[in-house]
């Protein structure tokens, strides 16, 4: 995970650096490489190595001007996260439900989590039950000022019942409540529902989107 790949100010290493991580990895035997969402610049210097679009983001940002509206909804569980923690039954629950959310290409696997969880100074986990069944969780993150939703899923079944916007106004009322002046969110370009529920709640979109990028190597 390539830390701060969202903010466009972001530069990757020279080619020459960016060249030896390809064929380390093809080394190690890897059959292709996946990006973590990456800003226009970061996205145009891997694109010049053969690296292909595989998703595009829009990238979203509310600011805290004032205190969030809501207070965290009384039936979402704020949990602490923690490394010890990864083998627990409930992080086992949110794998599973996270698959079941976005499919076997783009859900979280125990890596995956383990880079979220590391990908910002402070990290949160809320989760949403119902009749003690996991209905959704979103897993937000803060470094200095800004808050950053980094995953967001809601059981199938659970769709449209309101899951979604408690869990984002839980992990907004906690980005507020760290001292963040503003949270930011991607969803893909062509989820409609997410981006109306964010734009629902006050989140506006950026100047710039991000890009997933992928390669094969054999």
């Amino acid at each position: 995970m390539i830390s701060g790949s969202h903010s466009p100010e972001t530069e990757l290493p020279g080619e020459d650096v960016l060249r030896e991580w390809v064929t380390t990895m093809t080394r190690w035997g890897y059959g292709s490489v996946r990006t973590c969402a990456m800003s226009p610049q970061a996205a145009d210097a891997l694109s010049d190595l053969g690296f292909l679009a595989a998703q595009h983001l829009v990238l979203l940002r509310l600011k805290h001007l004032s205190p969030p509206p809501c207070d965290i909804p009384a039936d979402i569980a704020p949990r602490p996260v923690r490394l010890v923690h990864h083998r627990s039954s409930l992080i086992q629950d949110i794998l599973r439900l996270d698959e079941l959310a976005f499919g076997s290409e783009w859900h979280l696997d125990e890596e995956t989590f383990r880079d979220a969880l590391s990908a910002t100074r402070h990290v949160r986990l809320f989760v949403a039950r119902h009749r003690g069944v996991l209905e959704g969780f979103v897993l937000v993150g803060a470094t200095q000022q800004t808050g950053f939703i980094q995953r967001l899923a809601v059981h199938p079944d659970a769709r449209r019942t309101g899951v979604a916007s408690r869990l984002i106004t839980a992990a907004v009322d906690w980005s507020f409540r760290r001292g963040c002046t503003n949270t930011v969110v991607n969803t893909e370009t062509n989820n409609d529902a997410a981006l109306g529920l964010y734009r629902s709640i006050g989140f506006s979109d950026m100047d710039h989107g991000l890009t997933v990028l992928e390669r094969k190597l054999r």
